[in-house]
């Protein structure tokens, strides 16, 4: 019995800690289905961004008062109606825009997914081609069934030293 008064609170501890340390199954959890599903609508987000449909590309947002984004050519966060002004704005000027996610990484955390992105893109400007970068984060929730951007935030590489 004496035994015992030693091993219950060493068990206890043990049990805290790798309660404190190991993340859920539901954390850890893979979510192919959702992580292809977040893949195929951000080539579909591009896609209409590249044809100017914005139409298609509004409903690709969950535009409302939860909606934010963050963009290098903003100084500050901007809401839904900012922030599909700038987009429709930005994209209406551009003309042969291409562009492309490298290094794509998707989490997804339930109804919540995370698209972290290198976005490669180019455009005319005149008859010049201007090529640039931007870091790219996209949280996207499903939305019965639909994966919608609720934030969005571009940022432009820092130059290496």
């Amino acid at each position: 019995m004496r035994h015992l008064g030693h091993l219950v609170p060493m068990v206890g501890l043990l049990l805290f800690a790798g309660c404190a340390s190991t993340p859920t199954s539901k954390q850890t959890a893979e979510y192919p289905q959702a992580q292809n599903q977040i893949r195929r609508r951000l080539n579909e987000i591009m896609d209409a961004a590249e044809k100017k449909d914005f139409v298609r590309l509004d409903n690709y947002h969950l535009y409302g008062p939860k909606f934010t984004k963050f963009a290098t050519e903003a100084p500050g966060r901007l809401d839904a109606e900012a922030g599909r002004k700038g987009e429709h704005d930005g994209l209406g000027a551009a003309t042969d825009l291409s562009m492309q996610a490298d290094q794509v990484k998707i989490d997804v955390f339930g109804d919540v997914g995370i698209a972290t992105f290198l976005l490669n893109y180019s455009f005319k400007a005149g008859t010049n081609t201007v090529e640039k970068q931007a870091h790219s984060t996209l949280v996207v929730v499903n939305d019965h069934g639909s994966w919608k951007i609720a934030h969005e935030h571009l940022s432009a590489p820092k130059p290496n030293p």
